[in-house]
């Protein structure tokens, strides 16, 4: 549909393409007010100044100034080193260098009012020569509509950087209505607060989360929680991990019963697909003969060099093979009562003087000292499964609360590369 200057998705009523302008025709650049370090030590007014690292990894397509950005202490003399061009409402801030493709990203100034506000450290900040809606220009020109023309334009290799000179002959397809523009700034902020909605209410369930882990398990050499379910009386007793844990050490090749998993520090056993980063598999050459270490569901599994880093969980995925550098074990406990022990902030830092080695980055948690450690535990397996249950239970809660996240930045990824020529 660009051939004809109209978007695929585009908002009812309205019919007449979208005007082809040049970058330099939508734009008048501004001096670039880049504040030195120095400068940010002087003592006076306060100045608000927007750099590609606090602005645009952190907040996206638009930013409302008064609100999102933290102020800078320095005075006038020194803002006059650098000019006197201050931000206002609609003006929009591009990242010239960067370590990636946000080159060419940009953000939007929203309701600056009064606000002093400059743009600094790699950015080219622009004010457009004609009124737009509020916040359209923000979300077009970090489409994939407007920014993937520009790859081409990207100089650099570690860093990444574009210039004025490239920008000004890049095309923009901007809808002849202003109403249009404000109806799609509209939609895309309605979305981004719904984001951030649900955003919250994940870190919400995150956080209660780790408060009753801290409160449903004794502390400070107590034998009982703070927190308990009404019916539980008993102290609970101190066990060492070998009466707990057995190792499993059962070395295998993959096979249909027991495929390839994953392990990482964030989410424990995952699909090797899922995995985010270090996709290395490309690399094994002898996969089918290569071996690996059997898990079972429910085993507790660590990373011997990064336990201290929260490298510890259980299997909630199922039977697989996993690298032979992670060290498996089982327990007839309730493993998701077991997974909160090893896993809470006080046993991590017990670990850590468990550890053998003289170089702190290679210090290591052999099975024979994991199971030489002890902790208080439920005395009954029905006290256990409750708890592990209660801990099941807001586990899938955030993990619904994630999943519907997910929706909503697909349905918003999707509109942005449909709603824009």
């Amino acid at each position: 549909m660009k051939k004809d200057n109209i978007p695929e998705i585009r908002m009812r009523g309205f019919k007449e393409a979208w005007k082809h302008k040049k970058f330099h025709d939508v734009f008048d650049y501004l001096q670039n007010n880049a504040l030195s370090r120095s400068a940010l030590n002087y003592e006076g007014g306060e100045i608000k100044n927007i750099h590609y690292g606090d602005v645009l990894v952190k907040f996206g397509e638009y930013i409302d100034v008064s609100k999102e950005i933290l102020p800078y202490i320095i005075d006038d003399d020194s803002v006059a080193k650098y000019g006197n061009s201050f931000l206002i409402d609609g003006d929009v801030i591009i990242a010239d260098t960067a370590e990636d493709y946000m080159v060419g990203k940009c953000v939007e100034v929203i309701s600056s009012g009064t606000e002093r506000v400059l743009a600094g450290l790699h950015t080219i900040p622009c004010r457009p020569k004609d009124k737009y809606a509020s916040k359209f220009l923000g979300y077009y020109m970090n489409s994939e509509a407007y920014h993937r023309p520009l790859l081409p334009l990207i100089q650099g290799t570690k860093v990444k950087s574009i210039s004025k000179h490239a920008l000004q002959d890049s095309d923009m397809y901007i809808p002849m209505s202003e109403v249009e523009q404000g109806k799609i700034g509209d939609y895309f902020s309605q979305l981004d607060s719904l984001i951030d909605l649900q955003q919250n209410e994940i870190d919400r369930l995150i956080c209660m989360r780790k408060a009753m882990v801290e409160r449903m398990f004794p502390q400070d050499g107590a034998d009982v929680p703070a927190v308990r379910f009404r019916q539980y009386k008993k102290p609970w007793k101190l066990c060492q991990f070998s009466e707990i844990f057995t190792e499993r050490h059962i070395i295998d090749t993959l096979s249909d019963e027991y495929p390839q998993l994953a392990f990482t520090i964030e989410e424990g056993v995952i699909r090797p697909e899922d995995k985010k980063t270090n996709k290395r598999d490309f690399l094994i050459i002898d996969k089918a003969t290569k071996k690996y270490l059997q898990t079972e569901y429910d085993d507790i599994i660590y990373n011997p060099a990064n336990v201290i880093y929260g490298a510890i969980h259980r299997n909630a995925l199922g039977r697989g093979c996993v690298s032979p550098i992670y060290k498996i074990f089982y327990t007839d406990q309730d493993s998701t009562f077991m997974e909160c022990i090893v896993r809470h902030p006080r046993f991590i830092k017990e670990i850590s003087r468990s550890m053998e080695g003289t170089v702190k980055k290679l210090r290591t948690l052999k099975p024979k000292a994991f199971l030489e450690m002890s902790a208080y535990i439920a005395p009954t397996i029905e006290e256990q499964q409750q708890i592990g249950e209660y801990f099941r239970q807001m586990d899938r809660l955030i993990e619904i609360e994630k999943e519907e996240l997910e929706k909503i930045k697909h349905i918003k990824s999707a509109c942005m590369e449909k709603m824009f020529v």
